[in-house]
């Protein structure tokens, strides 16, 4: 058992929790959301509480959240995020049920940031302004995506860490499973 000190073989399943302790759970969980006040730390926050896979899963719904919020069609939405119509129906469920938060949040989501594209005065010219305008907005853009490159490479990185660890605490139990005998029916 020292071999694999986080493997717990008594551990307790989420259903097995009292409710007392599963409202503290989800308490934390929602002030922890509460306290990421910047993009940054809400990055690192996810980066750490999730996998990859998860990462993506939220991300397709939020999309999927904005979308048929902007009344996009079933089919526009397959086409363009690759999910099934049944990930789209539950969403759409869920905004139509209780979706008052997720509104809230996608009203609020800022705009991404773009390429800023120089055009030329009527004489033919960049004019300083424009110029100046530009670069500072690109700046910007590359940055952010910069940002979301890192953040999506670290959480590769950490799923491919999570893999491993998976299967160092499978054989950790295949090996404690084997060690424990059944019992004899008399």
């Amino acid at each position: 058992m020292a071999k694999f000190p986080f493997f717990n073989p008594k551990a307790k399943r989420l259903e097995k929790l009292s409710k007392q302790e599963q409202a503290d759970l989800v308490f934390d969980l929602i002030n922890a959301f509460a306290l990421t006040k910047d993009a940054l730390t809400s990055s690192l926050f996810l980066q750490d509480l999730l996998t990859a896979s998860e990462i993506k899963n939220l991300s397709k719904r939020l999309r999927i959240a904005k979308l048929l919020l902007e009344e996009k069609k079933y089919k526009e939405i397959v086409d363009d995020l690759h999910c099934s119509y049944g990930t789209i129906a539950k969403v759409g469920s869920w905004l139509e049920e209780a979706g008052e938060g997720l509104k809230k949040v996608i009203r609020k989501l800022p705009k991404r940031k773009k390429e800023f594209e120089f055009k030329k005065d009527a004489l033919g010219y960049y004019g300083l302004p424009q110029i100046l305008i530009g670069s500072y907005l690109n700046h910007l853009e590359a940055s952010e995506r910069k940002r979301i490159e890192t953040f999506l490479k670290n959480a590769k990185k950490k799923n491919q860490l999570y893999k491993a660890i998976q299967q160092v605490v499978d054989e950790g139990f295949r090996e404690n499973s084997q060690k424990i005998k059944p019992h004899k029916k008399e």
